[in-house]
């Protein structure tokens, strides 16, 4: 059996990105300029690029095709652009990767079919994209305002089919993909069979064994596992990500971005209904991590890497079905039948508080966002939230807890969560106790919102992050700038001397942003990443999220071109031609590192695929250097070719592989920040 290597986990590596950030402290180096950026109009419905694009191409296809019948004199050049399509009203750029100085200065936007073709001219070239792309050269086209289907052709050389049109019209598919992807996650005996054909899992969840904490030495177990007494139903929920795994860590972000998207994008998501429905699903879930009698919330179900005595999770490539058939002891495989149940704190004892402020938060706005629905139920989401959020121990000492082992998700900033959590359950109160002044009630977590949040601005990690799982503070930020903006809190804010305001947390995010910019400008295809080179995908997603928050506090577009540059990155205007979400643009993932995807759905990206699923994206050349799965994988690519081979950099590479998972799983985090970040493009 094939050991698998340490998983793509969610998010960022948090001390890089500090580094990261201090090192920009000092860069003068100038950003890139960008055009003017204008919220998109909304117009009448037009096909998504991915419906006319004529089937997927391959990076090595384009590149040949971008030197056929080419004069021996004219460099190799391709073409990247958005796959997904870009907006009317909205920035609009493509780039041209070429192998050396390029002969022609314009390029044109050919409609596929009638009308007229919209010629623009080649921007300067800005740094190059490894020794055999020393030169990408920006294609700005933002003029482009006909709706249509389009090819770029520069010289000989053509890009992949995409459409100009409403951004509701675009971007809905997505919001509409991530919400197909969490239906496939789902664990327990609620499952969507959908095209990968789902069946129940993991039935026995429902009378789990509670285990003590587990050694472990980096990610692996050392030793055995020791029960308790106690019995859980910790049936249900969504599987982390290419594992079977369920972590409330990433449960409750997740259910945080779908519950942000109802209530503040809801033009935005194509079916309101479905996601509500699935966004309880996850609730329903976090609430049974939640024994309110014995005060303990469990933080994880299953066992990831195992020894030599009990196989893990990751130990084993299967279909998740096969997780319920019956295991006796000794077998290695028994803690795959009889999961163990992890528990973040001792009864009555304190939670660390990333998961009690993250939590609280994800309760808060389901308080909030069900409230007019069922209000039986919102009441049961804000007492549970503030039951978690009273037990957050705000004097941790080591690390914070995150999973078993914490090399899963090593987070170590919490001060964010806590000014989310108390953020939402203020808005929940006052949403369920009606309008009118806010009572002392909901006023207690707003004083606490505003406490943390300015121990969040005194914080080493503050500014060091994109929003993503490691640090919410963007979203914690924007929900208390506007509940300070409400005239009806001013006179307590003024009387209780809250440590924050309006204009110091707008000031922090404009900070934030401010990095995302250098980022965006020193990079040739824009890409802002505070890690880099990893975690390219969530930070990207995360920096558009932050801008377009920032903007609709402002009621300005100042940040529109950042939010348009990472999305534009994650959806294919990037050095490998590919987008980075499942199903989404002509080129997408076709070999996932997740078994339900590899062993019930098509590897060739045409078929039964999992729609939604995205991926880490490229990252160090380290990780790439050992690939492998445990034993039973369909071997992806089938032929064992590696298309990605020739774009590779010093620094960073990109495998579409079933065996890279630090490229290739996708993970309930980096779909949520997917869902996001389409809700609020389709919204407009």
């Amino acid at each position: 059996m094939t050991d698998r290597p340490f998983p793509g986990r969610s998010g960022s590596w948090p001390v890089l990105a500090l580094l990261a950030a201090l090192a920009l402290g000092g860069c003068a180096r100038a950003s890139r300029p960008m055009p003017a950026a204008r919220r998109c109009d909304g117009l009448a419905s037009l096909p998504s690029a991915r419906s006319v694009a004529g089937g997927a191409t391959s990076p090595a296809d384009q590149a040949h095709s971008a030197r056929v019948g080419a004069p021996a004199a004219q460099p190799a050049v391709m073409v990247r652009v958005n796959q997904v399509g870009y907006a009317r009203g909205c920035p609009k750029r493509a780039f041209a990767m070429a192998s050396a100085t390029l002969l022609t200065r314009t390029f044109e936007a050919l409609p596929v079919g009638a009308g007229s073709p919209f010629r623009g001219e080649v921007g300067p070239p800005g740094p190059g994209f490894g020794s055999r792309w020393p030169y990408v050269y920006p294609l700005d086209f933002s003029a482009l305002v006909t709706p249509g289907t389009y090819v770029l052709q520069l010289g000989r050389s053509r890009s992949p089919a995409f459409t100009v049109g409403d951004a509701s019209s675009l971007y809905r598919p997505l919001v509409g993909a991530a919400l197909s992807f969490f239906q496939a996650q789902r664990d327990g005996p609620d499952v969507i069979a959908g095209p990968l054909h789902r069946m129940p899992s993991d039935l026995q969840d429902a009378h789990a064994i509670v285990y003590r904490i587990p050694r472990f030495r980096t990610d692996h177990l050392v030793g055995g596992l020791a029960p308790t007494r106690t019995r859980v139903d910790v049936s249900g929920g969504w599987f982390d990500a290419g594992d079977y795994l369920k972590f409330t860590e990433t449960a409750s972000f997740a259910d945080v971005a779908m519950l942000v998207a109802l209530r503040d994008y809801g033009g935005g998501v194509p079916d309101p209904s479905s996601l509500r429905r699935e966004a309880r699903f996850g609730i329903d879930w976090l609430m049974k991590m939640w024994d309110a009698r014995r005060g303990v919330l469990y933080d994880q179900v299953g066992l990831g890497d195992g020894n030599g005595h009990i196989l893990g999770d990751h130990d084993v490539w299967r279909l998740p079905v096969s997780n319920s058939r019956p295991v006796s002891r000794p077998s290695r495989s028994y803690f795959l039948y009889r999961r163990p149940v992890f528990a973040a704190n001792a009864p009555g004892h304190r939670i660390s508080p990333n998961l009690a402020g993250r939590t609280a938060a994800a309760l808060g706005l389901c308080a909030q966002v069900f409230a007019g629905q069922d209000p039986g139920y919102a009441r049961r989401c804000l007492t549970a939230g503030e039951q978690i959020y009273e037990r957050a121990d705000t004097a941790p000492r080591g690390p914070l807890v995150t999973a078993q082992p914490y090399a899963y998700y090593p987070e170590v900033e919490w001060h964010d969560d806590m000014e989310l959590g108390g953020a939402e359950l203020y808005l929940a109160v006052r949403r369920l106790e009606g309008a009118g002044a806010p009572a002392g009630h909901a006023n207690r977590y707003l004083a606490r919102a505003a406490y943390w949040a300015d121990a969040y601005l005194a914080s080493p990690s503050n500014g060091g992050d994109s929003f993503n799982l490691y640090d919410d503070s963007a979203l914690g930020h924007y929900e208390l700038i506007r509940i300070l903006r409400d005239p009806t809190v001013r006179p307590y804010a003024r009387a209780a001397g809250l440590p924050v305001s309006a204009g110091s947390l707008l000031t922090d995010m404009r900070d934030q942003l401010r990095m995302a910019q250098r980022l965006n400008g020193q990079d040739p295809f824009g890409l802002a990443d505070p890690a880099y080179p990893v975690d390219t995908v969530p930070h990207a997603l995360g920096y558009a999220i932050q801008a377009r928050l920032l903007d609709r506090l402002t009621g300005h577009d100042t940040y529109e071109g950042v939010a348009t540059d990472e999305l534009d990155w994650v959806l294919g205007a990037n050095p490998w031609g590919s987008s980075f979400v499942v199903g989404a643009g002509s080129l997408y993932p076709h070999c996932l590192a997740h078994p339900i995807a590899n062993l019930s759905g098509s590897l060739t990206g045409r078929g039964p695929i999992l729609r939604g699923a995205t991926v880490d994206g490229p990252t160090s050349i380290e990780n790439l250097r050992t690939l492998g799965a445990p034993d039973g994988f369909r071997p992806c690519p089938v032929d064992g070719h590696d298309p990605f081979a020739p774009l590779t950099a010093r620094h960073i590479g990109y495998r579409d592989n079933a065996q890279s998972f630090a490229t290739s799983e996708p993970s309930d985090d980096y779909v949520s920040l997917a869902l996001l970040a389409g809700a609020q493009e389709a919204a407009g």
